[in-house]
């Protein structure tokens, strides 16, 4: 009897594997149509090592890599701020100015349960979803006592290891869990590590480039009938990660994320649900030149090194009313991040203040309303309006150097906007349906792009090397991102089709110049200096994308995809904007698969 109920449940398999990712498809296709979402098994079944680089299998999605881990999210060209990443609805930024810690990096896969994307500025829950939104929703555990065990093994002695244990009754759920992820350098074509093309000190070049050990819990219980409280707190400690495509190398990465949630469902006939959130981050990041080699020499083990920190909280409290979800968010952001340089001459390190303790502090209301109208046709619109302020320490900022470059010593701004979308959807027939949405988003500068400020002057010498100083723009405007997108969508029990082009006016995109010195100033700006900086202008986006999933016979799927992209800028020569394509841009990218999956 036992052999029978053996060979039954091994004949079922197939069956219940091509039954799964029916359903799998099924999902997805109900989905909102401007949110797509990759699930935690397609995230395991890729050779990512983070999320970054997990989401290049949703099209018009790539990646920004630097190094054998953290790669930064890149959505239809938009990148860095002018997209958000969201851990469970929760801000997290990084502290590097380079970005060698994006928001994604900051989570690890054994946490994640499935990945939500919204393309485009169609987004009106967050502040500054400009080109688009990565929320990284976490896991909640199934009925009972669980033990999982991921472990992972690859080229270049990459490993990793996850235990995760969990239990969940009808009152209470808990969760706890711990990660290990650990690689020597990559190596190209050529046989050669990635860090054989930089400066590495010979006994470095093989080795780590990256060992990061991750905790992380969550528990949560329900105090009343329809009532749920959820904790959850997650500690990263990345530790010797190298970055060959920058000038220095993370030693520690250390990340702090807690999060409360307090909801109520079912509240009356009117008031569907309400929920609070409340999140504090903070990451703390340093990196030198110690595995490099240098001219001079300095008193300690570097001859550069950056000492960032930033810290983020904040909350939001949402209604769902009726058709309309109304809500308010507050949180702020704060950037500080201290430079050091050996100053052979002088037998000390130099400091500068970077980043000077600068501040972004938001507060939002929004409205959504949703309607259909008739069995064919539903409407999505919303509505949202931010308050802004900017504000950097006075004490700290290199006021020079704004003056310098940007003819202001201004440390603080404040920015009031709107933002708004009306999504359409229109089912031609059963299987087809019609969409376009029209979005428009906002987004304000970061304190990089506003204060940042790092002189060079003893390093320059007009004509010959005019690279005179980094410094943010203080008097620069937030970014306005106007979008329409049309599609189709088609889908039946065996297959899920979407095909999408779009096309976007940003007013005001902000990107990097090289700017030639206002008000000479010795020691700080001497005259025909010039610096990299941030200056408005205007951009234009357009493109297209085609996914598609099939089911061919019993277990055999045909997966395939297209994306492209393309942007232009308008050109400012007198401040050293000439070219008109826009930086960074992705190519064309198709994909074709087939699966073949028994379970």
């Amino acid at each position: 009897m036992k052999r029978a109920l053996l060979l039954g449940a091994i004949l079922s398999f197939p069956a219940f594997s091509q039954e799964l990712l029916l359903k799998e498809v099924e999902v997805k296709g109900k989905k909102e149509t401007f949110k797509d979402s990759l699930e935690i098994r397609e995230v395991r079944e890729s050779f990512a090592k983070d999320v970054g680089e997990a989401l290049q299998k949703l099209d018009g999605i790539h990646k920004v890599r630097k190094a054998g881990i953290a790669n930064d999210v890149v959505i239809r060209a938009f990148q860095r701020d002018n997209i958000n990443v969201l851990i469970d609805e929760s801000e997290v930024h990084g502290a590097c100015p380079n970005r060698m810690d994006p928001p994604a990096f900051h989570v690890d896969f054994s946490e994640v349960e499935t990945i939500e994307v919204i393309k485009g500025p169609f987004d009106i829950r967050h502040q500054g979803s400009l080109g688009g939104l990565v929320n990284i929703v976490t896991r909640k555990p199934e009925m009972g006592f669980r033990l999982r065990l991921n472990a992972t093994l690859g080229s270049f002695d990459f490993r990793s290891f996850s235990p995760v244990v969990s239990y969940r009754d009808e009152r209470f759920y808990g969760l706890a869990g711990y990660s290990y992820r650990y690689s020597k350098p990559y190596k190209d074509g050529d046989g050669k590590r990635i860090t054989e093309y930089a400066n590495y000190r010979p006994q470095y070049i093989n080795s780590k480039a990256f060992e990061i050990n991750t905790y992380w819990t969550k528990f949560g219980f329900k105090p009343l009938e329809n009532h749920e409280v959820e904790l959850g707190y997650t500690r990263q400690d990345a530790r010797h990660v190298l970055y060959p495509a920058l000038m220095m190398d993370a030693i520690y990465d250390k990340t702090d994320r807690f999060n409360f949630k307090y909801s109520i469902g079912k509240v009356s006939d009117l008031l569907k649900s309400l929920e609070f959130q409340f999140y504090y981050t903070k990451v703390d990041h340093w990196m030198d030149n110690r595995y490099r080699t240098f001219m001079g020499t300095p008193s300690g083990p570097y001859s550069m090194a950056t000492d960032a920190k930033t810290k983020t909280y904040g909350g939001r409290l949402e209604a769902k009313v009726a058709d309309f979800t109304l809500g308010m968010e507050a949180y702020r952001r704060n950037w500080d991040a201290v430079n050091y340089m050996w100053n052979q001459m002088a037998g000390n390190y130099g400091r500068q203040f970077i980043i000077p303790d600068a501040d972004i502090t938001n507060f939002g209301v929004y409205g959504e309303y949703r309607k259909s109208f008739s069995p064919k046709l539903r409407v999505i619109a919303g509505l949202r309006i931010d308050s802004t302020k900017s504000e950097a320490d006075s004490s700290k900022a290199n006021t020079n150097l704004y003056y310098a470059y940007h003819n202001t010593r201004s440390t603080s701004k404040t920015d009031t906007y709107p933002s708004g979308n009306l999504q359409l959807f229109y089912n031609l027939t059963p299987e087809l349906e019609l969409f376009t949405g029209l979005g428009y988003a906002v987004r304000v500068p970061d304190q990089q792009e506003r204060y940042f400020a790092l002189n060079r002057a003893m390093m320059c010498n007009p004509p010959q090397n005019t690279y005179c100083a980094w410094v943010g723009n203080p008097e620069l405007k937030p970014s306005k991102n106007l979008e329409l997108d049309v599609g189709l969508k088609h889908q039946t029990q065996r297959s899920l089709t979407k095909a999408t082009i779009f096309v976007s006016y940003v007013q005001d995109y902000i990107t990097v110049n090289n700017k030639p010195v206002v008000n000479p100033i010795p020691m700080v700006a001497p005259a025909g200096g010039r610096a990299m900086t941030y200056a408005n202008t205007d951009a234009r986006f357009w493109g297209f994308e085609l996914s598609s999933t099939y089911n061919l016979w019993n277990n055999l799927f045909l997966l395939g995809g297209a994306s492209y992209v393309e942007g232009r800028k308008d050109r400012k020569p007198a401040i050293g904007i000439t070219d008109r394509d826009v930086a960074e841009v992705p190519p064309l990218r198709g994909r074709l698969g087939l699966r073949y999956d028994t379970g």
